[in-house]
C-alpha cells in the first residue's frame, strides 16, 4: 500500500520481485521500478558529493550516510508467510477491490429523455 500511494506499481505478492518506488525524488524522470528477485541493487553515496544522505526504511528507521557509504538491497532468503480466507490471488485482488476501488466502477443512473421546451 505504501509503494501504491506513492505512485508505485500493482505488483501480485506472488511475483518473486523487488519494488523500487521514489519518494519525492528530485528528478522528474525517476520512476517505480520493479527488478527480479535475483538482483542485487546498490545505491551509494558518491565520494565527492556535497553532503551527507539519510535513508529509511519504512518510514521509521533513518539512517545517515557518509560519502562513501552505500546500502544494499537484495531479496530475503526468507519469505513472509501469508494466510489466506480463499486463495492468494483471490484474497489479493478482493483486498484491491474492497480497499482501493481498484478496477470497479459506479453503476450510472439512466440518461432522461425529457426534452427542454422553450
Amino acid at each position: 500500500a505504501y509503494s501504491m500511494a506513492a505512485g508505485g506499481s500493482v505488483v501480485h505478492p506472488a511475483v518473486p520481485a523487488i519494488m523500487v518506488t521514489p519518494i519525492c525524488p528530485h528528478v522528474l524522470s525517476f520512476r517505480s521500478m520493479v527488478f527480479p528477485d535475483h538482483v542485487v541493487l546498490r545505491c551509494y553515496v558518491p565520494s565527492d558529493a556535497r553532503s551527507t544522505a539519510c535513508v529509511h526504511f519504512d518510514g521509521k528507521h533513518r539512517t545517515e550516510l557518509s560519502r562513501g557509504d552505500s546500502v544494499q538491497i537484495e531479496m530475503s532468503p526468507h519469505p513472509v508467510p501469508t494466510i489466506n480466507r480463499v486463495d492468494h490471488s483471490a484474497d489479493w485482488l478482493s483486498s484491491l477491490k474492497s480497499n482501493f476501488n481498484f478496477n470497479t466502477r459506479v453503476r450510472q443512473k439512466k440518461i432522461s429523455t425529457t426534452s427542454v421546451s422553450d
